[in-house]
């Protein structure tokens, strides 16, 4: 008769056992899909940043004015246009660049400090991320 009042109780050993490795199985998968994540965001944060020091470097060689700087790089002019048209190229590392509401902004003011602002948007995701850096450039 005991052996009766027990039966089963393996089995149900052993569906509970395999309940917690499924857990543990999604927990680990939850866990690569933000390392993921994080990851690319990491990837396109250092391309962001590549771009803007790019961009800092060209003024720094063509060492001009403020007035030739706010000419030729503040957002719309013809450098700016040129860099503006390389990093929203297709295959670019960027996403969402080539779109209008992701276009980078450059600003000089007239002591030649310069901010550069790009922005990008990962595939699926709502939000945009943003890069900011501040430079002076001087003569």
């Amino acid at each position: 008769m005991k052996k009766r009042g027990q039966a089963g109780i393996m089995l149900l050993e052993t569906l509970i056992g395999l309940l917690i490795f499924a857990i543990g199985v999604l927990g680990l998968i939850g866990m690569q899909a933000t390392a993921m994540k994080v990851t690319a965001d990491s990837k396109y944060r250092a391309e962001a940043t590549m771009y803007a020091d790019q961009l800092i470097n060209q003024m720094w060689a063509d060492k001009r004015n403020n007035a030739d700087l706010v000419a030729n790089y503040a957002t719309g002019g013809p450098k700016y246009d040129e860099w503006y048209d390389a990093i929203s190229a297709s295959g670019s590392g960027l996403p969402g660049a080539d779109q209008a509401a992701n276009q980078p902004t450059v600003e000089i003011d007239a002591n030649n400090n310069v901010t550069i602002s790009i922005y990008w948007q990962a595939p699926g995701e709502a939000g945009r991320h943003q890069y900011i850096t501040v430079a002076t450039v001087t003569n």
